[in-house]
């Protein structure tokens, strides 16, 4: 198993669509994937798993892979959820 914490930048939330990109990338890999913040844990492969995950603005999360293809599953993972845009709020 390898695991791999991250600090996500500030984030306002964490919708349905990079939820699913989370979930695709993950899904490619025999490994179990697993995402975890301070208060819960979620199974990378299942995009509403991840999104109720809830990715706290500016909070940490921890990613973990177990399998055979682990490492290269945790990097994808690591880079695919750095690369996600930030959701803007506008109010009116």
């Amino acid at each position: 198993m390898v695991t791999k914490v991250i600090q996500l930048s500030e984030r306002v939330g964490f919708h349905a669509c990079p939820a699913g990109q989370v979930a695709a990338a993950a899904q490619k890999y025999r490994s179990m994937v697993m995402l975890q913040t301070d208060e819960r844990t979620a199974d990378a492969k299942r995009p509403l798993s991840v999104m109720r995950l809830g990715f706290p603005p500016e909070g940490r999360v921890e990613i973990a892979a177990d399998g055979e293809d682990e490492a290269e599953a945790l990097e994808v993972l690591e880079q695919v959820i750095l690369s996600i845009e930030p959701v803007e709020i506008y109010s009116s």
